[in-house]
Parts: C-alpha cells; structure tokens; sequence
C-alpha cells in the first residue's frame, strides 16, 4: 500500500511529558503539526499528542500541496516532523488521549495513555495540565467489507473524489456506499471518469427513489442493485468487483462512501457545540464555542483536504498563541511572555 510509517515522527517522540504547558495540541495528522509549529513559533510550551492514526496513510501520494509535488505520506511527515524540531518548545508523545476535563478558564487536565493507538489500553497513564487546547482528532472512516481491501486501499480503492479524482481521469470508476447522498457522490466522479457504476450495496437501496435513480440514468450513470464482496485482481491493476451473486462488475477504480464519524468524544466532554454532522463548530480564529479550546482540520465540517487542514491549524495555532499574550509560559523558554496589550486611545 505504502511505505508510511504506523507512527510519523515516532524518533521525535518524547517519553517523559513535562506536566503543564500551555497549549496541548491533540492529534499528530497534517491540522495537528501545523498548528504546533505555529504555536512553537510564538514560544510557547507545547505539547502534540498523536496516536499514529493518521487518515492519510493509506495514500501512495500526497496532493495539492503548493511548492512541492506528490509525496508520500512518509516523506511528508518525514519534512514536517525536520521542521517542527526547530521548535525547541514543542514536545511530542505517542499516545492517547483518553479524558480531558476543563476545570477552569486557563486549565484543562488530560489523561494520556502513552504509546497506546486508538484501540490501546491505559495502563500507566500521565496527566498534563495545559492553559489551552487545540483539538485536531480527525474523522473514522468506515471502509469497505471486501476481500482485497488492506492491499487495495490507497493504490486504487479511494474515498475522497478531490484528493484522488485525477487519478481515475479517463477510467470506468465503481461505487461503493449506503445512503440518498450517493447518487450525487458518484455524479463529482464525472469530472475525471469515462464512466461510473453505483453498486448499492443491497438488493435494493431504499433510500435510492426513483427520482435519483432517473437523475443517475441522466447522467449515464448505471446503479447496480447488488452486494459487493470482493476486489478482483492484483493491486494498481484492478479489474472490477465480485458481487455476493458471482457477478463481477468491470472497473479500474473503486471509490466507496459509506460514513465517516469525526472522532469528537473529547470535544463533547467539553461541552463543544457540534454541528448536524458532528462536525465542531467554531469560529474565523478556529475558535470553538468553549473559551480556549480551538479546533482544526476535518474535525470541523467541510472539505477534507491535506491543504485546508494545514491552514486551519496554522489559524489556530497562531489565534491560540496570541490569546496567551500576558500570560507566563509553563515552562522556561528563551524569551519572557509578551506584555498584555491592553493599550488606551490618549484623550484628545
């Protein structure tokens, strides 16, 4: 699939967490690492907790990024992790954060699991005390229940048009998924495919009416009432997919939406406001509706994309920081926190 590690960054790993900082940055992924090197380069103490679930890994390639090409995700966590050591504030631990409890305006207590992943035990926990908290955790996607699945995913089984669309240009692309939104999913496919196949993953989808099922017909779209249950052929060299009746649809690209669910459990023990999709909602700053706590990349509603997550938690990290102005750092750093701001017009 890829060379990415299970863990980007583990060598930066650090083993013994210092117990206050004053930002906890939490999820290790593309919103996670911007946002604390932008909070690392404004001095602050800083703590990244990542659990080496990024999303991405799956992917042979990285995409859209100004000023570079396609990279793997190794070699992109690889650069990204050189950089954030210029940061001499910005700690990094393997881990899980498995409760997050505010107990005032200026101090939230995390209870952290190191080195376990996302379905890790807790064993010899730590707990951090920090002034803010950014919250990049992501989304889990549910994937497909196919035979081939682990080898295919990433190379030609793919869940995000944008992020790999061109790479099916000119392809017979199949899809894959549950639910009213699909036959629209499968219409962005359009812009890149010769031709597109829902496969509806029952005898009979009901929430596929007639109206879309015409919309489909419209658009050359062909929906096949059928479950999938295998990936035919060898990875980067798809043939199609075998269907539980023995059919095998004919295919080069699969490309599958069934849910995925933004992993917001800490966010709703703080008392965050979620939007109908679960999705945090906050502000131009990141801001999330309890004071302190920011938000950035797919965690918060809208198009997921490596781009868009290092620009939400570069805006959340730099508003995070500033929001510390006055305030002394956790911990000793080079240069004294700033002075407050709080200058007044003179009378004239």
């Amino acid at each position: 699939m890829t060379d990415a590690p299970t863990d980007p960054g583990s060598d930066a790993v650090d083993d013994h967490p210092p117990e206050a900082v004053d930002v906890l940055v939490i999820g290790g992924g593309p919103a996670g690492l911007s946002a604390a090197t932008w909070v690392g380069r404004y001095q602050r103490s800083t703590l990244l907790v990542d659990a080496g679930c990024q999303r991405n890994l799956a992917a042979q390639r990285v995409h859209g990024m100004l000023g570079t090409g396609p990279t793997t995700p190794a070699e992109f966590y690889a650069d990204v992790d050189e950089g954030l050591r210029e940061y001499p504030t910005v700690r990094r631990l393997g881990g899980v954060v498995t409760d997050l409890v505010r107990k005032s305006d200026d101090r939230f207590v995390a209870r952290i699991a190191p080195g376990a992943t996302t379905d890790g035990g807790d064993e010899n926990p730590v707990t951090v005390t920090a002034r803010r908290i950014i919250l990049a955790t992501g989304v889990r996607d549910r994937l497909p229940d196919l035979a081939g699945i682990d080898d295919h995913y990433g190379v030609d089984v793919h869940h995000c048009p944008a992020c790999d669309g061109l790479t099916a240009a000119g392809r017979r692309i199949i899809v894959l998924g549950v639910g009213a939104h699909v036959p629209a999913y499968a219409s962005e496919l359009l812009d890149w495919a010769s031709e597109v196949v829902i496969v509806t993953e029952s005898d009979s989808d009901p929430a596929f009416d007639d109206d879309q099922r015409a919309a489909c017909a419209e658009h050359d779209i062909e929906v096949i009432d059928g479950v999938a249950r295998e990936l035919v052929g060898d990875p980067d060299q798809l043939e199609g997919v075998r269907l539980a009746d023995g059919r095998v649809i004919a295919g080069s690209k699969v490309f599958f939406s069934y849910a995925h669910h933004p992993t917001n459990e800490l966010a709703t023990s703080l008392g965050c406001e979620l939007d109908d999709e679960g999705g945090l909602t906050v502000n131009a700053m990141q801001l999330t509706s309890v004071d302190g706590v920011y938000a950035a990349g797919d965690i918060v509603t809208g198009l997921q994309l490596v781009p868009i997550a290092v620009g939400t938690g570069a805006a959340a990290g730099v508003a995070c920081a500033t929001s510390l102005r006055g305030h002394a750092t956790a911990e000793c750093v080079p240069d004294p926190a700033p002075p407050t701001r709080n200058f007044t017009r003179p009378d004239n």
